[in-house]
């Protein structure tokens, strides 16, 4: 008989929200072009500035102080601001300084590696083994460039939750940045939603960049908001359908599943689903004795466990839980599929066991039913390990 398979990989991409799934079972297809001016096209047009309205009343933001624009996610956001802030400086002849740690998403380690003009330098952050900012040291560091050149522009990028560990930092501890002019604040808030108590509080940030397909809505649709009197160069310039923030044509039923799980995400009960990964956590550490271990962190999201065995690489790992039924997902895979060494692992001196770490991410809401199902098939896992 087949295994149930058991989905562990909310944090790659979030199965579809449950008013997702009912809407596209119901056959309403929102197609036309929402800046077509026949009917069809004035009702996609609808969708789009209903679930607009939406996301600013969510989030506690107005029209009034913020700007809100959709794009493909977080990738994209990432290089768009970058693009912005590099345009901005350029034309103003200054220097443009772009703040990043090892740890951060991809798309903002990739950025050292181009080129954005001889104007643009950038400063890694210091973080602790334990993978907390060290911001006192930080402010400091970003404090003496600044006196050494005032003219200096900062964007500082601050990994909200981690997408790996669920390590998650605070946004209140960067109040110390506003202290340094001509700093902006761009909070990766991807696994924020849904995974915090205070996902919906949008605090200090100058800039806030979200993935819809990481709370139950479709891939290849994200939305970021940033304060209004911010200058902005958008990176795809076109037809304007999003006037001067971004071209191309907007997708209605995507924008429209986002509307529907922002909606569902409203029902959860974060601190909830908080004690049954705790629960879950600890089964884990229990069942791991002698073969690997769990990276915990004062400050958790509700939803991810991170830990590493310590004989088998993650390539290996992942197949011995796939067999079993498990979805689970290394922290770190090139596309290959060979296990490559975390980022994470690395910066905490865990060297050799680097390739092996593994993250279990699940539902927003895991039930006690859930809960078991996890830990009999965990139990198999470990099974064969020991065997």
């Amino acid at each position: 008989m087949d295994l149930v398979r058991l989905y562990l990989d909310y944090n790659a991409t979030s199965p579809l929200s449950q008013s997702v799934l009912n809407w596209l079972k119901s056959g309403e297809m929102l197609f036309a072009n929402p800046s077509s001016q026949h009917s069809s096209g004035k009702f996609s047009r609808k969708v789009i500035n209903e679930t607009r309205s939406l996301i600013y009343k969510t989030f506690s933001k107005s029209e009034n102080d913020s700007k809100l624009f959709f794009h493909s996610g977080a990738t994209e956001s990432i290089i768009t601001f970058a693009h912005s802030f590099s345009e901005w400086t350029r034309q103003n002849k200054k220097e443009l300084l772009i703040c990043f740690s090892k740890t951060d998403h991809q798309a903002v380690t990739a950025l050292v590696g181009k080129f954005l003009g001889s104007h643009v330098k950038f400063l890694e952050l210091k973080i602790s083994p334990n993978l907390n900012y060290q911001h006192d040291e930080n402010f400091k560091n970003l404090q003496e460039m600044k006196a050494s050149n005032p003219d200096l522009v900062i964007l500082y990028h601050h990994l909200w939750v981690h997408n790996e560990t669920g390590l998650v930092s605070s946004l209140e501890s960067l109040k110390i940045f506003k202290n340094i002019p001509d700093l902006y604040l761009h909070v990766d808030s991807v696994q924020a939603p849904g995974k915090t108590e205070s996902w919906r509080h949008l605090n200090v940030g100058d800039i806030f960049s979200f993935s819809a397909h990481k709370f139950g809505a479709m891939k290849g649709l994200g939305f970021s908001f940033f304060k209004k009197d911010l200058p902005f160069f958008p990176l795809i310039s076109g037809g304007g359908q999003q006037g001067s923030l971004r071209s191309g044509t907007e997708n209605p039923l995507a924008v429209m599943s986002l509307k529907l799980a922002l909606t569902d995400l409203e029902a959860i009960d974060v601190s909830k689903n908080t004690l049954q990964r705790i629960k879950l956590e600890e089964f884990i550490k229990a069942e791991l004795s002698g073969l690997g271990h769990v990276i915990t962190h004062q400050n958790q999201c509700s939803n991810t466990i991170y830990f590493y065995l310590n004989s088998y690489a993650s390539d290996i790992a992942l197949a011995l839980f796939d067999l079993e039924g498990m979805e689970i997902s290394a922290g770190s895979a090139c596309s290959s599929g060979a296990a490559k060494e975390s980022a994470v692992l690395t910066q905490m001196g865990l060297h050799k066991v680097a390739r092996n770490g593994l993250r279990l991410s699940f539902s927003f809401q895991l039930s006690d039913e859930g809960l078991f199902l996890i830990q009999e098939r965990f139990k198999r896992v470990v099974s064969r390990l020991r065997n």
